[in-house]
């Protein structure tokens, strides 16, 4: 059980570590304002007092990592753009092997942050 994003880090599958480093990253530099809090044991980027109201987020799974967002429309946009994405209503997922969509699924979170009003960096 992860209680801080270090222990949830530590206990990520070793393929999704670098992806979650290099995601948690990116939103350090482009929305400096936000810091990570845990939620159901995942850190999250939450741009209000409830998830409810916008959040991205970031797991790494045993075979792919994802991003997770409520904009349930940008999802979806994200998840037809992205080469090789799939994911639930709320998750933009890939396999490890498919570095070649690290660029557009930032595009994904900044856009999200964007319209949350947190794209800073």
């Amino acid at each position: 059980m992860a209680d801080s994003p270090q222990q949830y880090l530590d206990a990520a599958p070793e393929a999704g570590r670098p992806w979650l480093q290099e995601f948690w990253d990116h939103v350090a530099a482009r929305a400096p304002r936000l810091e990570p809090v845990m939620f159901r044991q995942v850190p999250m980027y939450r741009f209000q007092d409830s998830y409810l109201k916008g959040y991205v987020m970031f797991t790494a799974a045993k075979g792919h990592f994802s991003a997770h967002a409520i904009d349930f429309d940008l999802v979806a946009a994200a998840q037809q753009d992205i080469p090789g994405a799939f994911g639930g209503k709320g998750s933009v997922s890939m396999k490890y092997a498919n570095e070649a969509a690290k660029p557009a699924l930032k595009e994904f979170v900044d856009t999200v942050l964007a319209r949350h009003g947190f794209l800073d960096g």
